[in-house]
């Protein structure tokens, strides 16, 4: 009987270029734009045709992970079979078509199941492959090479400002556009050196040298990306490591070296780490607290979702219509917790089926005996464990080159695959997966971004090409409230005014907190249509707190016409707020302040110092610019207390 073997065209084991896939998937921008994401699928797609491995993956992980792609799959069912949500009767009734099926957007619900089934291909296509002592001691050592590679490149961006090409963060802190994902991929890479490094230590001390180096600068540049998350997961995966490495040894010694060893190397970083230990220090209480703020909110979404949540892809759609205690002036795009994320979108039974594929998969590392590669193994299955435990305050699983590299930790953690008999349907079945994931990637590199070609189109005056694209746009995502908006332009301008004024209704009912929506808007109307912009304005104001209005009022009193009639409605936008209309008088000429300075006296009193030092100077300068001034000197005399 003949046992499952690598494909015999390929010399080099099909798990190093795994890695190499990865690596460079983590380079293009953690993959987590359309052109690098249909890259990396087409060639995940390849080295799976070429490499089909004649086995299949073990049985219990392959139905949790069936079961999970099928219960995810719920959102094409009809929406009549499940209970009604409130925001459903809202959007219709401000005449947005939604479809039959429970998701509200199926187009993005396919879109995400294809990137799930992807996934789940990919982790089932590493552990079918054969894995030996040599494969995995080289995949892991080039994995650790290539997140040496990334964090050199992070140090030099931390100290250059050099940005490689492709990589997203604003900040300069790495590849990815949360820093919080390239701290999850480094620390990965980092106990995965420890790893490399006692499994070296076998063949002497200095073969350990470069792998401990490695871990160094992993480290190093873990503190330049000020991530809290990615430090604390390294550590605790080290721990973890450590006493995993002395209880299967018996060594208490060990234990007791390896934790103060890294209790040193804490001590060090929050000494010597600069910003680091600042983070740890000053906001944290500040981010914590908001990150339970979200999870709140994204409670409440999953409670008002039926029991197979809301459709894969709809939670940055359906979050703001239950935003209550996380509001604040920026969009959540996502609820801070991979495992939140699944719950709300799929379901609690999607969650439990997701952690069962895990734990199947980690149980293929134990037993955890001698000759089996076991000090690499500990080091993957504590990273393993750490990612797991990450993503319940973080969405590196919903990150392409993140997602990729942890799944490949974990497959790295399992012992070698008995031997079994060679499978055709096996063969042919991997086959059909990559022909199909090289499908995906092409068709992916190809989906067209219709809402940004609508905002280009828009700008350039061609309207009624920005009227079709927006409403491409909007039927593959009817609740993204940004083809609303750019279809309300480009309407207005094309003298559709009815039509405009429905759009921006529907975008400020989709996004409901974001105080720009009406100020946009009601920016657009001041220049053909100025009472339309005090209809628009009134909600900007009430979607802020005291500390945003103030700027948010400025920007309307700068945009609105030089017209003192104009200027008395902004005054009655203010909604009684004092420090609004302290701000709208002291914007007056002086012939119009002159008359209101009784008026606004009791204003002042009620609002902070600097407000009240402002109108102080406001008349201190204004004396000298009205003729009559002893009207002026008398009320600064009357009204000192300003």
């Amino acid at each position: 009987m003949n046992e499952a073997q690598p494909h015999p065209t390929f010399k080099v084991p099909a798990q190093v270029l795994a890695v190499l896939v990865i690596v460079a998937a983590i380079f293009m921008g953690g993959a987590t734009g359309r052109i690098p994401q249909a890259i990396v699928l087409a060639a995940l797609g390849v080295l799976i045709l070429l490499a089909p491995p004649a086995a299949w993956p073990d049985r219990k992980w392959s139905l949790a992970a069936l079961a999970l792609l099928a219960l995810a799959a719920a959102g094409a069912l009809p929406a009549a079979w499940f209970h009604a949500a409130a925001w459903r009767g809202a959007v219709q009734e401000a005449g947005i078509a939604l479809p039959a099926t429970l998701s509200p957007q199926p187009r993005l619900t396919l879109e995400a199941w294809l990137l799930l089934a992807a996934g789940i291909s990919w982790m089932g296509w590493l552990m079918a492959s054969p894995w030996d002592g040599t494969s995995r001691r080289l995949a892991a050592r080039i994995f650790v090479c290539g997140l040496a590679v990334l964090a050199v490149c992070v140090l030099v961006q931390w100290w250059t400002g050099w940005r490689p090409p492709g990589w997203l963060s604003a900040e300069s802190h790495g590849p990815f556009p949360n820093r919080n994902h390239t701290a999850h991929v480094l620390a990965l890479g980092g106990v995965l050196a420890v790893g490399c490094a006692a499994d070296a230590l076998r063949h002497g001390k200095v073969r350990m040298l470069p792998w401990l180096l490695a871990a160094g600068v992993i480290l190093a540049a873990l503190a330049t990306v000020y991530s809290r998350g990615g430090i604390v997961m390294l550590f605790c995966a080290l721990g973890l490591w450590n006493v995993s490495v002395a209880w299967t040894r018996g060594a208490w010694k060990i234990l007791l070296l390896g934790l103060s060893a890294l209790c040193v190397v804490a001590s060090v970083l929050l000494v010597f780490g600069g910003p680091i230990a600042g983070r740890f220090a000053v906001d944290a209480n500040f981010t914590g607290d908001f990150r339970l703020r979200i999870w709140s909110d994204a409670r409440a979404l999953a409670a008002d979702s039926p029991w197979c949540g809301a459709g894969l892809g709809n939670f940055s759609a359906l979050f703001p219509f239950h935003r209550t205690a996380s509001v604040i002036q920026s969009s959540v795009i996502h609820p801070e917790s991979d495992w939140l994320w699944l719950v709300t979108e799929a379901g609690w039974p999607a969650a439990a089926l997701a952690l069962a594929a895990i734990v199947c998969a980690l149980a293929g590392a134990f037993p955890n005996e001698r000759k089996t590669q076991r000090r690499l193994r500990t080091a993957a299955l504590a990273a393993s464990v750490a990612a797991v435990v990450h993503a319940f305050v973080d969405v590196p699983g919903h990150r392409l080159g993140s997602a990729l590299a942890a799944i490949f930790v974990m497959v790295l953690a399992r012992r070698d695959a008995v031997p079994s008999a060679a499978s055709r349907a096996a063969l042919t079945m991997w086959r059909v997966s990559g022909l199909a994931l090289i499908a995906l990637g092409a068709w992916w590199a190809n989906v067209p971004d219709d809402e940004a070609r609508a905002e280009a189109l828009s700008r350039d005056g061609k309207f009624s090409a920005a009227v079709v694209r927006a409403d491409r746009a909007i039927a593959r995502a009817p609740l993204d409230w940004r083809p609303y908006f750019t279809r309300a332009v480009a309407l207005a301008c094309d003298r559709n005014v009815i039509e405009a004024v429905g759009d921006f209704r529907r975008a400020r009912l989709l996004e409901p907190h974001y105080a720009r929506i009406p100020l946009e808007e009601g920016k657009f109307w001041i220049r053909s249509q100025p009472g339309l912009a005090l209809i628009a304005w009134p909600e900007a104001l009430r979607r802020c707190d005291d500390s945003d209005a103030a700027g948010i009022f400025a920007q309307m009193r700068t945009a609105a016409p030089d017209d003192r009639a104009f200027r008395a409605r902004l005054l009655e936008i203010t909604d009684g707020r004092a420090a609004l209309q302290l701000d709208w008088f002291l914007g007056l000429r002086p012939e119009e302040a002159k008359p209101r300075i009784a008026e606004f006296a009791p204003i002042a009193a009620q609002c902070d110092a600097r407000r009240r030092a402002g109108a102080r100077h406001f008349l201190g300068v204004r004396r000298n610019s009205v003729r009559s001034g002893s009207n002026v000197n008398e009320s600064m005399t009357v009204h000192s207390d300003w």
